[in-house]
């Protein structure tokens, strides 16, 4: 009964907090990379499509199953974005759920497990998560990652082949979804530790399972049976680093050296641990900026000191070994050390690495009151009154997600220098038509960064609109001067040749831009089209054809293709 009332809490909990987002639009960053100018998306839940969703790698990831749930959505409720929003959240629903399960089973302690879920419902880090559609796949992911655990669990409990498998299982079904899963068999080890207790050397008398069940082994025994988790995360992470490296996501270590990824990831982790206590200063973007030496070494000796601490207490206190290792490490994979974006930092990356701090938390304020004269009401009273305070905090900034402008607005009053904020806010109002409004936000996004080569490249096709020529090609050329992989650059430079005419240009200029970006149809189809004007009929149809392999729909491509073919016929005759 208790565990029944504690589920109820933990939806109302966090439908209090989402219930909101079924009336939010999609959002011009991403949500466009994933659903609305997606054209496998947009082709529905068909057997093709669902075929071809496992050859797909245009969004610079290759995951299956996050992409046929975009499919899924799209057939079930179009371009309606509040179905897409729900969706996230019911997914969000059963992490949370699952979360529960597992840390109970694990441990026996139900109001701690209790306040782990809660927190991890409504913490207003983890909002990111859930109230952006393009990040469909950190949830999913997330699903099956506790799946995992809960299978592990089992597993653990009465070993056998089929329960293995089952766990194996679910652990690849969720690589499939985001490879952030690839840390994962390093936090089944931790468990191992605590609370399972399956190490033979462990003698503590914290809480864990206490099943006569759990067979207590040696660590090379939990190592090698890990061996075959540990090759696959390999797999896919090869995999994810390939796909990534194909469409140059990675960043010009030129411009982000190794010395400078170790100094924002170090003070990174320092930052996630403030936002946890104090989320006052969230930001769907936050710019990599100047770090000073002093802040670097502050962070560094805080780190290493909670390390050290960490191992001094390990038999003591198990709990604050496993979860600041969890901490720690589920969060390597996007902390910055393989610079991927522009950013310095993302709530979203907290979602599981969050988990980690969250247990020290809930396990460590009832031990460290309990010495108090009726410590539980003490630690009831402090869970209750930090669950009641992270709730209203998510509730608002869960509104700061209704559309582009109302998101990167708040970017910026929480820090108005975020170049990138006025970038975004500058393409929201170009493509409202308010060309004016749009030049004005990327001249000051120039201003902050001039180096900012995505915000020349948006002006310029301001001024390709607005027919001043001479404008968008300085613009343009600035841009590739800044970014020589800046592919759409080099797209929008060939679209205004072809305007004026210089077709063998723009041929040059679209094929430099399938060679840096070959999912980008939009240059398969313009080059087709300048090819068969200069009546290079053979090459255009290729580039149709290449075009329609990527999108079956594309009408320009139809009908260019069609034209061709209507050529060649005459030209036959």
């Amino acid at each position: 009964q208790k565990k029944g009332l504690i589920i109820i809490i933990l939806i109302v909990l966090t439908l209090a907090v989402y219930w909101q987002v079924q009336n939010y639009e999609f959002i011009n960053y991403d949500d466009n990379l994933y659903v609305t100018q997606n054209y496998l998306t947009q082709s529905g839940l068909t057997s093709k499509g669902a075929i071809k969703a496992f050859t797909d790698t245009q969004t610079g990831n290759w995951h299956p199953l996050t992409m046929l749930s975009h499919m899924l959505d799209w057939e079930l409720f179009g371009n309606k974005a509040g179905g897409h929003h729900w969706t996230s959240v019911i997914i969000h629903i059963f992490n949370v759920i699952l979360l529960f399960l597992l840390i109970y089973t694990m441990t026996g302690a139900l109001w701690r497990s209790a306040f782990v879920a809660a927190l991890f419902a409504i913490h207003p880090i983890n909002v990111e998560s859930v109230a952006w559609i393009a990040e469909r796949k950190n949830v999913l992911s997330t699903l099956f990652w506790m799946l995992t655990m809960l299978c592990y669990v089992w597993y653990a409990r009465f070993p056998s082949w089929t329960r293995y498998l089952m766990m194996f299982f679910c652990f690849v079904l969720g690589l499939m979804s985001k490879s952030m899963l690839v840390t994962l068999p390093f936090v089944l080890l931790l468990i191992d530790y605590w609370p399972l207790n399956r190490l033979k050397i462990i003698d503590q008398d914290e809480q864990g399972l206490t099943d006569p069940e759990i067979k207590k082994v040696k660590l090379s025994f939990l190592l090698l049976e890990k061996i075959p988790l540990f090759i696959t995360s390999a797999l896919f992470a090869w995999i994810t680093m390939h796909v990534q490296k194909t469409i140059n996501a990675f960043s010009n270590p030129e411009v982000m050296p190794l010395f400078k990824r170790v100094a924002n990831a170090i003070v990174a982790y320092c930052l996630y641990i403030k936002k946890l206590f104090w989320p006052t200063d969230l930001a769907i973007f936050y710019p990599i900026d100047f770090i000073p030496t002093w802040k670097i070494f502050l962070a560094a000796s805080f780190l290493i000191s909670l390390t050290i601490l960490a191992f001094k207490y390990c038999k003591k206190f198990p709990y604050i070994i496993v979860g600041w290792l969890w901490y720690l490490g589920t969060m390597i994979p996007v902390i910055g050390l393989i610079q991927v974006g522009r950013q310095s930092m993302a709530d979203r990356y907290a979602y599981v690495p969050f988990i980690g701090l969250l247990v020290i938390l809930a396990f460590a304020i009832p031990h460290f009151l309990s010495k108090l004269q009726h410590f539980k009401m003490y630690v009831f009273s402090v869970m209750i009154i930090f669950i009641i305070i992270m709730t209203g905090s998510s509730f608002v900034r869960t509104s700061m997600w209704q559309n582009t402008k109302t998101l990167f607005e708040d970017a910026l009053r929480i820090n108005p220098r975020n170049y990138f904020a006025y970038n975004l806010l500058g393409l929201e109002e170009a493509n409202k038509g308010r060309y004016k409004k749009a030049l004005q936000y990327y001249h000051i996004s120039l201003k902050i960064n001039p180096n900012n080569d995505q915000a020349y490249n948006n002006a310029g096709n301001v001024f390709l609109i607005l027919g001043k020529y001479p404008y968008a090609y300085n613009y343009y050329r600035k841009a590739i001067m800044i970014n020589d992989r800046q592919a759409m650059a080099y797209y929008n430079l060939g679209v205004l040749y072809a305007i004026n005419n210089i077709n063998d240009k723009a041929v040059v200029l679209f094929k430099k831009s399938l060679s840096i970006t070959p999912y980008y149809n939009d240059a398969n189809v313009s080059l087709g089209i300048t090819l068969l004007k200069m009546g290079n009929i053979k090459d255009a149809i290729y580039y149709f054809n290449k075009a329609l392999s990527l999108d079956a729909n594309n009408v320009s491509a139809k009908n260019g293709l069609k034209e061709c073919m209507e050529m060649k016929k005459n030209t036959e005759y």
